[in-house]
């Protein structure tokens, strides 16, 4: 079982459990030590939401030309493609920040992608999540020569405690799905 199936599961359990011991809760409080409870409870959470997306980015998204571009998966003449794409559900609204060789920077939610044209030879790759105080980064070298087309596949995968910034080469039909079923998004600092 995977981390993500893991906490899924452990949440649903804890929402069972609640379910069942909530009404218990609730009779043992008075209405307005419960109605206390509710409110500040209630402002935890909105706040908690309210933080961990207030570093997001609204990324421009790419014309349909470009995106019917970057959907051919074919490198220009020359130099090598490298695609990231996110999907998942895990941490789905909150962006991630990715950054190319230290010159580029985007960031992505789930469901899009960042494109990169870059010359042959290798590139580092960077992933970290835009509010991850807790969260390890993702790091990886791409090796790349003319004509490559490379997919990377970003997600965030939770622990106990903490997440991961996790980055995963894609081959074949896999990396063809992430790339058709995603949005292209512009980088806000374009690759050199």
């Amino acid at each position: 079982m995977s981390k993500n199936a893991f906490w899924v599961t452990v949440i649903i359990v804890a929402a069972i459990v609640g379910a069942l011991l909530g009404p218990a809760l609730a009779r043992s409080l008075s209405p307005g030590a419960m109605l206390i409870f509710s409110v500040v409870t209630l402002v935890a959470i909105v706040g908690l939401v309210v933080w961990s997306l207030s570093a997001n980015k609204s990324g421009k998204n790419a014309g349909t030309e470009a995106l019917a571009d970057a959907r051919a998966m074919r490198a220009p003449e020359g130099k090598a493609r490298i695609y990231v794409t996110r999907r998942g559900f895990v941490a789905a609204l909150q962006g991630m920040n990715i950054a190319l060789d230290d010159s580029a920077s985007g960031q992505i939610k789930s469901g899009q992608m960042l494109m990169a044209d870059v010359a042959p030879g290798v590139h580092r790759l960077h992933a970290a999540m835009a509010k991850g105080i807790m969260a390890r980064t993702g790091a990886m070298e791409i090796e790349v020569g003319a004509g490559d087309v490379v997919v990377i596949d970003a997600m965030f995968e939770m622990s106990a405690l903490k997440g991961d910034a996790k980055l995963t080469r894609l081959d074949g039909a896999k990396a063809r799905e992430n790339v058709h079923a995603t949005k292209l998004v512009l980088w806000e600092v374009a690759p050199s």
